[in-house]
């Protein structure tokens, strides 16, 4: 009988083409599931709780697999950590119930996403965080967030073009947007779940009214129109952290 077992995840998005396997490119599930393979001598598919960009880090991707293999729920961890690259870490390992099924029992999703905003730039982390020299007003951006907490259609800030999904209603619990002494802005959203850029495409409108090209007010406006047109860039990759599934 096959066990199934869930793990949790971190890894650093930068030489990654994604989360998905594709043809050719190095992504986190083909490594992933190669290292499985060498591991259980299976070809094992694996389930995850979220599919991120390019660029995108994760700080608490969770996945199920499905194995014939009799190696205890320790042995997953110890072993894959060993057999897999230093940007790929195995966080924790259990057997868990055979239905379980890590994107669709998902309840919700907590991203993160890291702003530098200071003048000059700095020679470390770069792939970590969005530097913006101009100065930021945070409060604004916190006033402008607050209209988007409830439920509702978030098709003004899913990707356009391929990859839409049918259904864009999501209900987002909270944004928390923190600034510390040394100019690390830290934007937090909650949410029952996230359409395809729907977090960076929310980021960049945040960063929109912070700049001051946009009164706070105008996200109500935007949201209500539901055209992608009239929100603001897609922020970049590299400052997006998928920090805890929720079950």
């Amino acid at each position: 009988m096959k066990q199934n077992f869930m793990l949790r995840l971190e890894y650093d998005g930068t030489r990654f083409h994604g989360w998905q396997t594709q043809l050719g490119v190095r992504t986190v599930q083909g490594v992933f599931e190669e290292a499985l393979a060498r591991l259980t001598g299976e070809a094992i598919r694996v389930i995850s709780a979220s599919r991120t960009d390019a660029g995108v880090h994760a700080l608490g991707q969770v996945v199920n697999f499905r194995t014939e293999s009799s190696h205890p729920q320790g042995v997953f961890q110890k072993a894959l950590n060993a057999i897999l690259p230093k940007d790929i870490a195995v966080l924790s390992a259990e057997e868990v119930e055979a239905k379980f099924n890590a994107r669709f029992w998902a309840k919700g999703k907590i991203y993160r996403y890291l702003i530098y905003n200071q003048y000059h730039r700095r020679a470390f982390g770069a792939n970590y965080y969005w530097h913006i020299p101009e100065r930021l007003e945070v409060e604004r951006m916190q006033e402008s967030a607050q209209y988007l907490i409830g439920k509702y259609d978030f098709s003004s800030f899913q990707a356009s073009g391929e990859g839409k999904e049918k259904d864009p209603i999501r209900e987002m619990r909270r944004i928390e947007i923190k600034e510390n002494e040394v100019g690390y802005i830290s934007i937090e959203l909650e949410a029952s779940g996230f359409l395809k850029h729907m977090a960076r495409n929310i980021i960049g409108t945040l960063v929109m009214v912070g700049r001051g090209k946009i009164l706070p007010e105008t996200m109500a406006e935007i949201l209500k129109a539901k055209n992608r047109k009239l929100a603001g860039p897609t922020a970049p990759a590299q400052g997006l952290y998928l920090v805890k599934v929720l079950y």
